[in-house]
């Protein structure tokens, strides 16, 4: 696909200079007001223009362009549009929208919406950009897995996973040139593991470990499977159990019902001031705390847990993040409790996921650390030392068992208007 930039005094002009130099399969994919007159973007698929390829989606778009055009002028004819803009910069013409930062399309019409009895033409510019777009995003997905056919599977498999569209063109766009199809089936997957940051145990080394984390994500299960594991493999009498939920109901009975079964110290500590005061009382002792649960939104928690482990230095704080939690629950965890807040992060209720994309998209994205991830309920045999290559390989299992199938229209919309940067 071949695109150009054209400056002219007015549409009139421009259309007759993309007419001239790309000839009359040109598509116009953006239009913009100028303090010179207007600026429009046109484009052709050369392999359409020689006759080849697919020539219904070619009508079609010109059909979309011819009706486009009509609309441009009448609202020319309304607003003088094709006006230069005025030096003030002032008034309903002077508003235009960048090109986006992939360059393939912008707003097809450069002024802002008309006013009065002209607003009507606006929606149906709209409504038509968002049409062109599509069809658009449609011709560029099609034209790329003709191109690229290894890398647009890569990207398929990816989008099954359920990962973000961003990293997922990121890993495609890694991928060595001259690949094979029997390397394509691992690489993206390895690619993928290496960029999930894991971290040993933090209770490697004696402190206080604080469990953070959205209410119901399993901070109390998650500390009685650490606890339990450390009685089992060190010596009890150097661990103290802090309960600092004084929000749920019971959930300081919980701790101390814990307490007794393992043989372990449990007290009770309300507020950031005595809570400090006690881990410093302590330096030796190897101190896990359970905390009320926050709301991945709350700025005001993070600066708290923020504050406390700027005062404690040996003050250690793991996020709990339910991988059963949507995506959007996850990616506020992790960008406000996350790096500066956190210093490793525990995946919990795994086996409770349909997909774990999510999840693995926001620590990528953060590379906040993973220290355990929690399989299951049973207390401490489901708690495990997190490993890569595992979190994708279960990733893939559990979208193999969802029969996660992204159809030629989802990824259209999905990659579109990337695959030109991943190619």
């Amino acid at each position: 696909m071949k695109i150009k930039r054209y400056l002219a005094t007015d549409m009139r002009n421009a259309l007759r200079a993309i007419r001239e130099e790309q000839g009359s399969d040109a598509v116009i994919l953006s239009s913009r007001a100028t303090s010179q007159g207007v600026e429009v973007c046109a484009a052709v698929d050369l392999e359409l223009a020689s006759g080849q390829g697919m020539l219904a989606e070619t009508a079609e778009l010109k059909q979309l362009e011819s009706a486009v055009m009509q609309d441009l002028q009448r609202e020319d004819a309304y607003s003088g549009m094709n006006r230069a803009l005025p030096a003030s910069g002032n008034g309903p013409s002077a508003v235009a929208r960048p090109l986006d930062q992939d360059g393939l399309l912008a707003d097809l019409f450069a002024a802002a919406e008309p006013a009065g009895p002209n607003r009507s033409v606006g929606e149906e510019l709209r409504s038509l950009r968002a049409l062109l777009e599509q069809q658009l995003a449609a011709l560029a997905w099609n034209d790329f897995t003709r191109r690229e056919p290894l890398k647009a599977r890569a990207l398929a498999e990816l989008a099954n996973l359920g990962l973000d569209r961003a990293l997922a063109l990121q890993i495609v766009g890694d991928l060595p040139a001259g690949i094979g199809s029997e390397q394509l089936q691992r690489a993206p997957y390895a690619m993928l593991a290496r960029r999930i940051p894991v971290c040993a145990s933090p209770l490697e080394r004696t402190g206080a470990l604080l469990l953070l984390g959205p209410p119901g994500g399993g901070k109390t299960t998650t500390l009685s499977k650490i606890a339990a594991r450390y009685v089992l493999e060190q010596d009890p009498a150097n661990l103290l159990l802090i309960s600092a939920d004084d929000e749920r109901i019971g959930s300081h009975e919980q701790l101390r019902s814990l307490g007794r079964l393992l043989g372990v110290r449990v007290e009770t500590v309300v507020g950031a001031t005595a809570l400090a005061a006690r881990i410093e009382a302590l330096p030796g002792r190897t101190i896990l705390i359970d905390t009320p649960g926050a709301v991945s939104r709350d700025l005001a928690a993070a600066a708290r847990y923020r504050a406390l482990r700027d005062r404690c230095k040996a003050l250690q704080a793991m996020l709990v993040l339910p991988a059963s939690a949507q995506s959007g629950v996850v990616d506020d965890a992790v960008d406000n409790f996350g790096i500066g807040v956190s210093t490793c992060c525990a995946l919990t209720r795994i086996d409770e996921a349909v997909s774990l994309g999510g999840v693995l998209s926001a620590l990528a994205r953060s590379l906040l650390p993973v220290a355990y991830c929690c399989d299951g309920a049973r207390i401490p045999e489901d708690l495990k030392p997190a490993r890569a290559h595992q979190l994708v390989a279960r990733a893939i299992e559990l979208s193999r068992q969802a029969q996660a199938c992204a159809d030629d229209d989802l990824l259209a919309r999905r990659y579109g208007r990337n695959v030109n940067a991943a190619a």
